[in-house]
């Protein structure tokens, strides 16, 4: 039996998916929440009836957005292989993939950069996605029997992590084959 959604986690919904569109575009300093209202006839109070600030708004999209991860970039790839190894290559096309659809980079990044030394809630939500990718990468590098596989799979994020940063940057995608051959390199 499928639970259909109250009128009330519909409404929630609506801001958060509006907030994560524009944090994305505009950024979370310069977006502010009559932005996020525009367009949607919620209002203000409607809005901090869900979310009392804009920090906790901000942290709710984060929260959202990291229990997505799996099924926007894990899945894809876990889909294509059985063999760890492969599975590591694939998680970088499946970031690839969705970077080529969207444009868009890591959000969890951009809020921990943009809120760093000034909002412990935000900066802590961003950082836990950043961890939760690395103990991916670890428990993959671990089941392809990897030397040292802790350290290979931390070096394996923070090169997705990198690819992700410096593919916003030139506007293309080259630096996720980059970093694959440079993971191929670590672990073979």
């Amino acid at each position: 039996m499928t639970q259909t959604a109250t009128p009330q986690e519909l409404k929630k919904q609506e801001i958060l998916d509006q907030a994560q569109r524009l944090f994305y575009d505009g950024g979370f300093h310069a977006t502010g929440v009559d932005s996020v209202l525009a367009d949607t006839g919620i209002s203000k109070r409607t809005l901090y009836k869900y979310f009392p600030s804009k920090e906790v708004l901000i942290e709710a999209v984060l929260d959202r957005y990291a229990e997505n991860v799996d099924c926007m970039l894990f899945a894809p790839a876990f889909a294509k292989t059985d063999d760890p190894r492969a599975r590591i290559d694939a998680v970088f096309d499946a970031r690839r993939d969705l970077m080529t659809c969207t444009g868009q980079g890591c959000l969890a990044m951009k809020a921990a950069q943009e809120y760093a030394g000034k909002h412990e809630g935000i900066e802590a939500a961003g950082r836990r996605s950043v961890v939760y990718i690395e103990d991916k990468m670890i428990e993959l590098c671990r089941a392809a029997g990897i030397v040292d596989a802790d350290d290979k799979g931390r070096m394996v994020a923070l090169l997705l992590q990198g690819a992700i940063l410096t593919s916003q940057l030139r506007h293309d995608t080259e630096a996720f084959e980059d970093a694959k051959r440079a993971v191929k390199v670590l672990i073979d």
